[in-house]
């Protein structure tokens, strides 16, 4: 027995251990499960291992089973989405269980206080895709940190403030250390602007400063830096300040002398 299969029976062993009554179903060899989602056990996902897992390859999606009537989903969107949440969590070992935790997460549920059963919010079944409306850059990637700008037009500050959660709805976004942002919005001789550093010090404060002189209005304009483990210096703001303007003139905004 390799060290990679090894690996992924202890794996599905400790799973079953975990969850004794939802796991459904298992090849002997491990290579294919069946199992509920942990909290929705009326979603059943079928999931494949490589030879190469855990060591070179993330599992593959395989299918996914919603078992409530009432409810209307895109089968294809949602086998996507339980994808890239499986490759969001893969970091070159065992990930099955992370996978699981942050399907919780993903799947938004209310209890009903009348049954105690859970309603599945079909909204959140089949969200808006995270990325609708907005333009991106280039990634940037120095020293293992990687750095990519995101631009989209807003109206109103509660309109900025709602992108940017549909676009924090992404996995990999979420995985970002850090997501800045910058907007300014005009409403007649009303005007709005602001920034969020979150944890970048100074970062949200120069994004702004570039909007500004571009002279561009009802703008939302976001950075996620991915950390890589190594500080990189001033050269940061170098990669902020590249990607936002990239997105920034890939959305369609002119700078205005």
């Amino acid at each position: 027995m390799s060290m990679n299969h090894e690996e992924l029976v202890q794996e599905i062993e400790t799973i079953e251990a975990i969850y004794p009554d939802l796991l459904m179903e298992k090849l002997s060899d491990c290579t294919i499960i069946r199992i509920k989602i942990p909290q929705h056990e009326y979603v059943t996902v079928q999931i494949s291992f490589p030879k190469e897992y855990p060591s070179e390859q993330p599992p593959n999606v395989l299918e996914v089973n919603i078992n409530k009537n009432s409810l209307s989903y895109d089968p294809k969107y949602i086998l996507h989405l339980f994808q890239e949440v499986m490759n969001s969590v893969y970091h070159k070992e065992v990930c099955v269980f992370d996978f699981l935790t942050e399907l919780d997460g993903v799947l938004y549920i209310e209890e009903d206080g009348d049954d105690n059963d859970y309603v599945e919010d079909t909204k959140m079944l089949v969200p808006l895709d995270p990325f609708e409306g907005w333009v991106s850059s280039e990634p940037i990637t120095d020293r293992k940190s990687t750095f990519m700008g995101f631009a989209t037009r807003v109206n109103s500050e509660e309109e900025a403030f709602a992108k940017l959660e549909q676009l924090k709805m992404d996995p990999k976004i979420r995985k970002g250390n850090h997501i800045m942002s910058a907007w300014r919005v005009k409403q007649g001789d009303i005007s709005f602007q602001d920034s969020d550093d979150d944890g970048e010090t100074a970062a949200g404060s120069r994004m702004l400063h570039l909007v500004t002189i571009m002279g561009i209005w009802n703008i939302m304009v976001v950075v996620v830096r991915w950390f890589g483990g190594t500080h990189i210096g001033p050269d940061r703001f170098k990669h902020i300040n590249s990607t936002a303007r990239e997105a920034i003139l890939k959305a369609g905004f002119e700078r205005k002398e």
